[in-house]
């Protein structure tokens, strides 16, 4: 793995001085004093860059006291001429010396998993160059990790995901790794099981843009886009239970939500189905079936794993069966076929409008959402390194009950995840109900 202390230094000290010929003609009656400002610059400013500004200080001395002589005209319009090369290498130098030590300060942090110090020194290093893509994706990096700590840290949630979208931003402008890793040391996206870093990198910064919006800012309906955009790329997210899991909780909701309108609506005009309960029943159907498919999705990863437990499981199941009564009436035939094809097919943006189901004929038996039904799915993550570079295997589990701790396996960021899902059985549809 480079670091980032490696990958910038490799043209550093390469700046040449180009030799320009002292004049050799100085006046044999010069002063001492000239004499020896005159060696003091010849005798320096081959050096090092101390011996360099040696040479500039006394060439200056030399232009001061002299320049006005036309005796000296020749040393001085040299001296003139060659000072604004020669300090521009010493300051050039001086500058990457210094940018030196600030990555080496910067790969010494990151390897310590010192958040605070990485911070500061990668935010130095941004202000000289904010194109320097791999130490954004570190930093989003190891923002994140401290959000998914036992219990979280929150310091860093901001800046996490501004880096992380400015990341994505850059790669998506084909900014390149200056690394060659994607990212550096402990957070390289390019690794032994990803070998397109740049795709893996994208995955992994959406993903973390979407758990911290979701799980620490409370940003819920704003996360989504970010889930769903990190399954397009190759990275542990698509084989992650959790993003699907949350996308579809989305819809759960939303469809509970259309549901208990519904209710009201039709309590309000006498029990008697009117457009508008209509229009809003068909809205919820078409939420239930984004649902299915998100939780069979959700349901089938996790299944495909011999370390998910089976608690996990079962609950992934119990919610699909709930869904697939309520959008079809009360019947589970059709529901083990659809899970084991659901991956067949692309999943849907959740940014493209709902299609409502419209039914043609009553159905002869048909089901409400209750309003106490819920799917929540909510996160206690453990950290243990590079989200890119060491995916997690550790098993899924989750409890029946309304809190228990969950698992989940194959993530790109090494989480745990605890979920609670507390759904009741879809009561009979009132009597008249579409």
């Amino acid at each position: 793995m480079k670091t980032i202390f490696r990958a910038l230094m490799l043209g550093f000290f390469m700046t040449a001085l180009t030799a320009v010929s002292v004049t050799t003609t100085f006046a044999q009656d010069q002063t001492a004093e000239k004499q020896a400002l005159y060696q003091k610059y010849t005798d320096n400013y081959k050096g090092t860059i101390d011996q360099r500004q040696t040479a500039i200080d006394a060439a200056e001395q030399y232009i001061a006291k002299y320049g006005a002589n036309a005796e000296d005209k020749e040393q001085v319009d040299y001296f003139k001429k060659a000072l604004p090369t020669l300090k521009k290498a010493v300051a050039d130098e001086r500058g990457k010396v210094a940018q030196g030590a600030l990555f080496t300060r910067f790969d010494t942090a990151v390897r310590a998993n010192n958040t605070a110090d990485a911070y500061s020194a990668g935010k130095e290093i941004l202000a000289q160059n904010p194109d320097f893509v791999d130490v954004l994706l570190v930093l989003a990096s190891m923002g994140y990790d401290q959000s998914v700590l036992v219990p979280p840290v929150d310091t860093y949630n901001s800046d996490a995901v501004n880096y992380a979208r400015t990341a994505v931003q850059k790669i998506e402008a084909n900014k390149p790794s200056t690394t060659g890793d994607w990212g550096a040391i402990t957070y390289a996206y390019k690794n032994e099981k990803f070998a397109d870093g740049k795709s893996n990198a994208l995955g992994a910064m959406n993903y973390n843009i979407g758990y911290i919006m979701y799980y620490r800012q409370n940003q819920k309906k704003e996360a989504i886009p970010y889930f769903y955009k990190s399954l397009q790329y190759n990275s542990p997210a698509k084989s992650n239970p959790l993003v699907y899991q949350v996308i579809g909780a989305s819809y759960f909701d939303e469809a509970k939500r259309l549901s208990q309108e519904t209710d009201t609506k039709l309590k309000a005009a006498g029990g008697k189905d009117t457009d508008e309960t209509k229009a809003l029943y068909a809205l919820a159907k078409g939420n239930a079936d984004r649902a299915i498919d998100a939780y069979a999705r959700a349901y089938k990863i996790a299944g495909s794993n011999p370390a998910t437990k089976k608690e996990y499981k079962d609950g992934l199941y119990k919610v699909l069966q709930d869904l697939y009564k309520f959008r079809y009436d009360g019947k589970v035939e059709g529901l083990d076929a659809f899970v084991a094809s659901v991956m067949n097919k692309p999943m849907l943006d959740p940014a493209t409008a709902v299609t409502p189901v419209v039914e043609a004929t009553p159905a002869a038996t048909t089901s409400s959402m209750s309003a106490t039904s819920n799917t929540t799915v909510e996160a206690t993550p453990q950290t243990s390194g590079s989200s890119a570079a060491k995916p997690s295997t550790s098993g899924t589990a989750m409890s029946k009950t309304t809190t228990t701790s969950t698992s989940a396996d194959g993530t790109a960021t090494k989480t745990t995840v605890k979920t609670k899902t507390t759904v009741k059985k879809p009561a009979p549809k009132k009597k008249g109900r579409r």
